[in-house]
């Protein structure tokens, strides 16, 4: 369930870093794991050598190996270190993993888990079933190191971005008679104390919104991981509208109709409709820093899309930039 959160890699480049005598700066490859900038101790490694990487929200296990990472819950999150990049942690191979080649997943071998926030007294209530994975497609935007193919195929398109809120997963469907709201694992039963329910009741979706439709939204207000947008209610910030009949998300334009339509707010927009010319990842890095409009805090990050929807590789393109200055 979790493979793809740890991975033998290889390291391609080390470089020094302005101000720092004992720390450098290493890129990793770890094959379909992706690409990854790391920071680890002067000359304990050297260009070429495969190394054990673990990537963003991997929770490892509490033994003597990892107690250097008890003061961070043995969670693994991308950070700054002196301006420069850390998106994964850099170990030796151990004798575990000596038969292992580049790009293996070595998650399941490691008793690496995931991390999952827990989910707020306020947005829960009584569950009737799991999300309808079978009508909707669940939101989890992958990282731009993991799918480089996607940077690339991106590149001389017309595109938006929009800002990643951060907040809980919910989504709010009808199909046919049936009215649902769930958060990103299950269906609740009607409540209005539940807050996708009061979302829903907030702006009439059981009257309004059209059979066949699903809206994915980030659940953001009081109680919701600490309120980053500082707003004074629970409201539903949309990011995606799903055509449950055809099986798409709707394009930008018809995205942001539609949310107008049912007279609700969207997530903010950073880009709208220009070509993406980004140069390379220090620059997708640097675009996603900034802070919240609403609240003046350091946001997420930003989420990137063609205006147009479209596929490689079998997936959605789409994904996501982490602001290495943000804090959970």
């Amino acid at each position: 369930m979790y493979h793809k959160l740890a991975y033998i890699g290889k390291i391609v480049d080390i470089n020094s870093i302005d101000g720092a005598d004992f720390i450098v700066s290493a890129n990793v490859v770890c094959g379909e794991g992706g690409k990854w900038m790391g920071t680890v101790k002067k000359d304990e490694f050297k260009i070429d050598d495969l190394v054990e990487v673990y990537l963003q929200d991997s929770i490892l296990p509490e033994t003597e190996r990892y107690e250097f990472l008890r003061n961070s819950n043995f969670r693994i999150r991308m950070r700054k270190f002196k301006g420069v990049p850390s998106e994964c942690l850099i170990m030796p191979v151990d004798l575990d993993c000596v038969s292992c080649n580049i790009g293996d997943s070595i998650a399941e071998m490691k008793g690496v888990k995931k991390y999952v926030k827990e989910l707020s007294a306020s947005l829960g209530g009584v569950a009737i079933g799991f999300f309808p994975t079978n009508l909707i497609p669940k939101t989890d935007e992958p990282n731009f190191q993991t799918v480089e193919y996607m940077v690339d195929a991106l590149k001389g398109q017309r595109y938006y971005a929009t800002v990643k809120a951060d907040g809980s997963s919910g989504t709010i469907y009808r199909n046919g008679d049936h009215f649902g709201c769930c958060s990103r694992n299950l269906e609740f039963k009607k409540n209005d104390k539940t807050a996708v329910w009061k979302i829903a009741e907030k702006y009439d979706l059981e009257n309004i919104l059209p059979d066949g439709y699903a809206i994915q939204f980030e659940i953001c207000g009081p109680g919701v991981e600490k309120n980053k947008l500082s707003l004074k209610e629970i409201d539903g910030l949309i990011f995606n509208v799903w055509n449950i009949k055809e099986r798409r998300y709707l394009d930008a334009e018809d995205n942001f109709k539609f949310v107008e339509m049912i007279k609700m707010s969207t997530v903010d927009v950073e880009v709208w409709d220009e070509t993406f010319d980004i140069k390379n990842d220090f620059e997708l890095r640097k675009m996603a820093e900034g802070k919240y409009i609403s609240s003046g805090k350091t946001r997420e990050g930003l989420v990137f899309r063609p205006m147009k929807e479209q596929f490689v590789v079998y997936e959605r393109l789409s994904f996501k930039v982490i602001n290495l200055m943000y804090k959970d």
